[in-house]
């Protein structure tokens, strides 16, 4: 019965030496962030990054989306707006509750530079960039 106890807390001691070195070095992973439209236009970030994975689903049917690398939905001279010529993903789903395919970049993603939009049609969009 004590060759057990012993055996026990070597084996708690050994686990939890193991344990302290679990965690990745911070220096050397990336943190991603994400943004969320659910059935509206909405400016995600006004600066440039990486695009990493787009996703989302239908909300109703025939539900459209795009993506852009622009710093403004609206009509504004001073910004750049979503437009064909700056589409960095776009889709869309006929079926009511569906999800859209998705999009994923891998690790080296795609660059913007203005910022990132999501225009939206009764879908709910999720982005990861950087």
């Amino acid at each position: 019965m004590k060759k057990l106890i012993v055996l026990f807390f070597m084996a708690m001691v050994g686990f939890s030496l193991i344990s302290l070195n679990v965690n990745a070095d911070s220096t050397r992973t990336k943190k991603k962030k994400s943004g969320v439209a659910v059935d509206e236009n909405k400016v995600i970030t006004s600066h440039s990054g990486t695009l990493y994975r787009i996703s989302g689903f239908a909300a109703d049917a025939n539900a459209t989306y795009s993506v852009h690398d622009a710093s403004s939905v609206g009509i504004d001279g001073a910004s750049t707006q979503g437009t064909k010529e700056n589409v960095l993903g776009e889709g869309g789903e006929a079926t009511q509750y569906d999800s859209f395919p998705t999009f994923d970049f891998g690790e080296e993603g795609i660059p913007f530079v203005d910022g990132l939009i999501i225009m939206t049609s009764t879908a709910t969009v999720h982005v990861v960039y950087d």
